[in-house]
């Protein structure tokens, strides 16, 4: 097993540099069900905000993303359960993943909530806003 970088994955999936982009493609590639890629929720986190915020990628399209890599056996996801329940929430809320990870990985450790300020977060299940 290997970790990887939000940068490796980034730049897989953005091609934005000519040469980092061609040597995360080719590692990617390499990796398979006997040689995984892990990636931590975290590295996930970042991949959604840098797709939406730096490269202006729809959320709808940054969530399919994710999906593929928790559908590839070359990759082994942290939380796995969280990512995906994290995936659903997000499309049946229209809330960003990131928050929608939040809240299903604190629901993990035993909250009850989470806590928010974020209207549109508060939508989901396991928010609750703070006012």
């Amino acid at each position: 097993m290997i970790g990887l970088d939000s940068n490796v994955i980034l730049r897989a999936i953005t091609g934005d540099d000519p040469v980092q982009s061609l040597l995360a493609r080719g590692l990617l590639a390499a990796l398979s069900s006997d040689r995984p890629g892990v990636i931590n929720p975290v590295v996930l986190v970042e991949t959604a905000r840098a797709l939406r915020a730096r490269y202006k990628y729809p959320r709808l399209e940054i969530l399919s993303r994710i999906e593929k890599l928790l559908g590839s056996g070359a990759y082994q996801i942290v939380d796995r359960n969280a990512v995906s329940e994290a995936l659903v929430i997000s499309r049946q809320h229209s809330i960003e993943f990131a928050d929608a990870l939040i809240g299903e990985i604190n629901l993990l450790v035993g909250c009850a909530t989470t806590m928010t300020f974020d209207e549109e977060a508060s939508q989901a299940p396991s928010f609750t806003q703070l006012q």
